[in-house]
């Protein structure tokens, strides 16, 4: 269905294991390649075009426009599955300590970058199977093509690794010495 690997000890975690920093490819699991899908168009086509041929040759002409029609209406859904065959997000810390963010929405691509301290994720829709990652007014649905198991998966190993960044960050943000307030007066 959709794409991720599974969970158990004997896998490895959704988090490409070796790779450091850890980066979470949440994309969908497509069941033909481009190659296949070409070929079933092709097929169908084919199809379609030896009956509608000697329909049409015999003057009954309904039966080659349905044929047409039918290859049009296949052809605009084999197009919108072929764009929408990269969907997904992939999430990674960079190498400056950011979190980057790159979401796949057909043919569109954005890039978002959050400070991993004040990053968040946060559980929302009717029956809380949605997935945000928040930072201040910035919030992304990340995780859109898992399925529910492997959505709480993501959400664990990515909360840990926030942690763990949030923990390695509180060693650098404190101050040595004593911080006087600044007091603004107008």
């Amino acid at each position: 269905m959709n794409a991720f690997s599974s969970t158990e000890a004997d896998r490895p975690p959704a988090a490409d294991a070796g790779v450091d920093p850890p980066r979470w490819r949440l994309k969908r699991r497509c069941a033909l390649t481009p190659r296949q899908l070409l070929m079933s168009f092709v097929a169908l086509a084919m199809f379609s075009t030896a009956v509608a041929l000697p329909f049409g040759w015999y003057g009954v002409w309904m039966i080659p426009l349905w044929c047409l029609l039918e290859i049009s209406v296949a052809g605009t859904l084999y197009l919108f599955y072929m764009v929408h065959a990269a969907d997904g997000e992939q999430i990674s810390f960079g190498p400056d300590g950011q979190l980057d963010i790159e979401v796949v929405r057909g043919l569109n691509t954005r890039h978002y970058c959050m400070n991993p301290a004040w990053a968040r994720l946060e559980r929302g829709g009717a029956r809380k199977d949605r997935l945000w990652l928040c930072c201040s007014p910035l919030r992304i649905e990340v995780a859109t093509q898992l399925g529910a198991s492997e959505k709480r998966r993501v959400e664990r190993e990515l909360k840990l690794a926030l942690a763990e960044r949030r923990s390695g960050m509180d060693r650098v943000l404190y101050f040595p010495t004593p911080v006087q307030p600044v007091v603004i007066r107008s």
